[in-house]
């Protein structure tokens, strides 16, 4: 099959029909290859990946000596490079899924910037899998797009800034490390951290580093963008020849205009507008009851539960809750990237939201605050703990802490 049709409309397409093969396409000079098995999401390769980009994504994910073991100046390809790396012991299977998701994600979002690109379906390619290893089960593309697509709508908004996240940004004087800028929230200590971090790196790169979501870094960098104390250069080689970011559709999106239904079963619920509406998101359905039971019989709120992390970007924005309750370790997307996606949003911007953690460790209460959470919930919790935290912010309403103080607790 050859075709000239939108990456998600042939995608949603192939997943309706629960489709298995490879969807080859070319872009210029890059290509990618997606490849399905009975309608799910595998794995995407793209052309241009290097084995120091899967240096800096193993290390992000805290693999050191996985990544120290990368052969970067091997010959061979990204996915063999991993499969090498699991032979050896060096990943065991959650850290193997956990990486070739990273990347497919990673070659998925430029790839959904695309329209109108040369497409082949192959029905007889070999899926890759892992030797020793069994198939991964796939991402739903359905739920996969759904969260590209509010990216997407956020990634627009900076378009008159930035047109790429391979841009690299560069201080543009050392004077602007002590001159405040208008509607700049960092401090001169942590201006001066990120300015010494940047030397040629890219946004994306940045990101990785510090660990940050993209667009958290990108929202973070913008009034010294805005104020040119910031520059950014175009994406290094191979990096300029991916496709930028689309502008937004005209017209524009009414600000009014609801986003389109992704789940049935959220589009039937019964808003009572005298109850408190909060929205948990975990993925274990014991959590989810625990919390229905301890905040049923209660009479002022109305729970929603939210077990699929990726489903539950969509479906938040269209709920708009009083408050959040969010575990921090869920599969596709964890907490974090999906409490600094809600932040970017000025209709989630003070919302409270809750972490919910097995973790008590500092740092994970720092990379909490980092991502705009409002507080931290410790699993196991009792009913007292529950309703303690959430009285808190619906009944006596605090300001949520500003990405300044948040920096300068950090730094």
């Amino acid at each position: 099959m050859n075709t000239e049709i939108d990456p998600p409309q042939l995608l949603t397409q192939l997943a309706n029909e629960e489709s298995t093969g490879c969807l080859e396409i070319v872009y210029g000079s890059i290509g990618w290859n997606i490849y399905l098995r009975s309608g799910k999401l595998l794995a995407v390769d793209c052309s241009i990946q290097s084995l120091n980009q899967l240096v800096d994504r193993l290390r992000y994910l805290g693999y050191e000596q996985a990544a120290q073991s990368v052969k970067v100046d091997s010959d061979n390809l990204v996915r063999q490079e991993i499969e090498r790396l699991a032979l050896q012991g060096l990943l065991d299977r959650s850290q193997l899924e956990r990486i070739s998701t990273d990347l497919t994600k990673e070659a998925l979002e430029s790839l959904l910037w695309l329209r109108n690109e040369q497409m082949t379906w192959h029905r007889d390619r070999p899926i890759p899998i892992a030797t020793g290893f069994k198939p991964q089960p796939g991402l739903d593309i359905s739920n996969t797009l759904d969260y590209y697509q509010q990216r997407l709508k956020i990634w627009q908004k900076f378009t008159t800034i930035i047109r790429s996240p391979h841009q690299r940004p560069y201080l543009t004087n050392a004077k602007f490390l002590e001159t405040p800028v208008p509607g700049g929230t960092l401090s001169s200590k942590a201006l001066n951290q990120i300015a010494q971090l940047m030397k040629g790196r890219s946004v994306r790169d940045l990101a990785l580093f510090l660990k940050q979501d993209e667009l958290k870094l990108v929202q973070l960098i913008t009034p010294y963008l805005r104020h040119d104390a910031i520059c950014l250069r175009d994406p290094a080689a191979p990096f300029d020849r991916l496709p930028i970011i689309p502008e937004p559709d005209l017209p524009p999106v009414n600000s009014t205009e609801k986003l389109p239904e992704v789940d049935r079963s959220v589009s039937n619920v019964v808003i009572n507008p005298d109850l408190y509406q909060i929205a948990c998101i975990d993925d274990s359905p014991l959590i989810l009851d625990e919390m229905e039971r301890f905040l049923g019989n209660k009479g002022k709120y109305q729970l929603t539960k939210l077990e699929d992390p990726i489903k539950a970007s969509s479906m938040i924005f269209r709920l708009k809750p009083d408050l959040i309750l969010m575990d921090i370790t869920m599969p596709n997307i964890n907490g974090y990237k999906l409490c600094s996606l809600f932040r970017s949003s000025a209709a989630l911007a003070q919302t409270p939201i809750i972490m919910v953690t097995g973790n008590k460790g500092l740092v994970d209460r720092v990379r909490a605050n980092l991502v705009g959470a409002t507080d931290y919930l410790t699993k196991p919790f009792t009913e007292q703990d529950l309703l303690a935290v959430i009285e808190k912010y619906l009944t006596e309403p605090k300001l949520l802490p500003t990405t300044s103080a948040v920096i300068n607790r950090c730094s």
